[in-house]
């Protein structure tokens, strides 16, 4: 069935919804009824063009920085330490593709700055990677997250099978998420950072949504330090 102006502005009104409550403070509930949401139709996108890693050839500072270690530093797979936990599974991530754009439209559109897979030994999973440096809080970047992660889901064999035919992986359906950014980041909005608690714990106890919070600063070691997530370990 052809995409019609009113499915573009569905899409754009619901698109809009997580943007909005990403800027407000705070509202679990909101957050969850948004992901248990009907979806909108005809938005999925079919393909995905352009090269494999990073894309961008710009002067690298700031959130730049951040995406171009991820896939230009050479290292094949960033180990994953989980701050003050044991984990039964070795987990590690690798970029694969860098702005990945989830939707066919362009109003209300859906950008992430890096997709990836998530390897946790036993399993590896599609990662889809929200970068922040200055801008904005982590509330926002959580719900901004779950947004990709949420649109993820509900095309996810195309996503598999797009990981099957540019990669060496065999990825689960299930897909998770990141939010990726400096010490300092955190450390800056630590009471923010504290009100996504809940939200996480109410993701893990009624929905599939999983989305951590790493720190970048050890990029170029090889690392990822995960200060908080409702990742499975």
């Amino acid at each position: 069935m052809k995409k019609t102006n009113a499915d573009i502005k569905q899409f754009s009104d619901w698109s809009y919804e997580w943007k909005t409550e990403g800027r407000k403070k705070i509202d679990v509930d909101k957050i969850l009824k948004l992901w248990n949401q009907r979806m909108p139709r005809h938005w999925e996108r079919k393909i995905w063009e352009g090269e494999l890693g990073y894309r961008k050839r710009t002067t690298q500072a700031g959130e730049k920085k951040i995406e171009k270690q991820l896939f230009d530093s050479g290292v094949k797979g960033f180990k994953i330490v989980f701050s003050g936990r044991e984990t039964k599974s070795d987990y590690r991530v690798e970029g694969i593709y860098h702005n990945m754009p989830l939707a066919n439209q362009g109003k209300g559109q859906v950008i992430a700055d890096a997709f990836g897979i998530l390897d946790a030994g036993i399993s590896i999973r599609p990662l889809f990677i929200e970068v922040k440096v200055a801008a904005n809080d982590p509330w926002f970047a959580l719900v901004e997250n779950l947004q990709q992660v949420r649109l993820a889901r509900a095309c996810a064999r195309k996503i598999q099978d797009f990981v099957h035919q540019n990669s060496k992986y065999q990825v689960e359906r299930g897909i998770w998420g990141l939010v990726l950014a400096p010490k300092e980041y955190y450390k800056k909005h630590a009471s923010m950072l504290a009100k996504c608690k809940p939200l996480l714990a109410a993701l893990k106890e009624k929905t599939r949504a999983r989305v951590a919070f790493g720190i970048s600063d050890c990029l170029p070691d090889g690392r990822i330090e995960i200060i908080d997530s409702n990742w499975s370990m």
